[in-house]
Parts: C-alpha cells; sequence; structure tokens
C-alpha cells in the first residue's frame, strides 16, 4: 500500500494464505489497481515475461524457518528455493541475472 501511495498504482501483490489474500483485497479495495492473489510461489500462474519488476517479502525466511543453519540448509530447502527463483526469474521481463546467478 505504500507503494501505491507513492504513486506505483499497478501491483500484482501474492501470498500463499488465503486468508491474508481476502483481508488485503477488502482493507484496499478503493485502490483500483492493487490486485490480490493467492499463489503458491512454486507454481505461479503468471506468463513469462509478465512483469517489469518482482519484489520479495518475506517468502524465503518463510520457507527456510524450519532451517537450523541459514548457510548450511538442507537438500529439500535448496530444491523448494530454486524452484521459486526460477518461477519469480521467469516472470519478469528482463530476468534480473542476480536472479539467474542465484537459481543456477
Amino acid at each position: 500500500y505504500d507503494m501505491y501511495q507513492a504513486g506505483y498504482t499497478s501491483i500484482t501483490n501474492v501470498d500463499y494464505s488465503s486468508v491474508c489474500v481476502e483481508s488485503m483485497a477488502e482493507r484496499h479495495k478503493d485502490c483500483a489497481q492493487l490486485s490480490w492473489l493467492c499463489m503458491d510461489a512454486r507454481r505461479l500462474a503468471f506468463t513469462d515475461g509478465a512483469f517489469d519488476v518482482v519484489l520479495e517479502k518475506g517468502t524465503l525466511d518463510a520457507m527456510l524457518v524450519e532451517e537450523t543453519d541459514p548457510w548450511k540448509i538442507s537438500e529439500n530447502a535448496a530444491r523448494l528455493l530454486h524452484q521459486v527463483l526460477l518461477e519469480v526469474r521467469n516472470n519478469t521481463e528482463s530476468n534480473i541475472s542476480t536472479l539467474g546467478a542465484l537459481a543456477a
């Protein structure tokens, strides 16, 4: 919402929690260009290159919550992060090289 107030009005918000999505959509129903979608970050339903920019807020932390050492993550967590980063990379217009390097 702060970004919307600052002039970035065409924003797609995605969360895994339908409760969160419904709550935020209701809270900001007067902001016509804010869309709220419930999706799994491992299987995003967007076409490749759909966005100019993707900002990630908290998803990676949430996926690593059960890891005991963030510098030595489990093989399962590594696969999950790889899958999510590939989805994010595929959905950005420029396929930002930093994300590509992280996903590789």
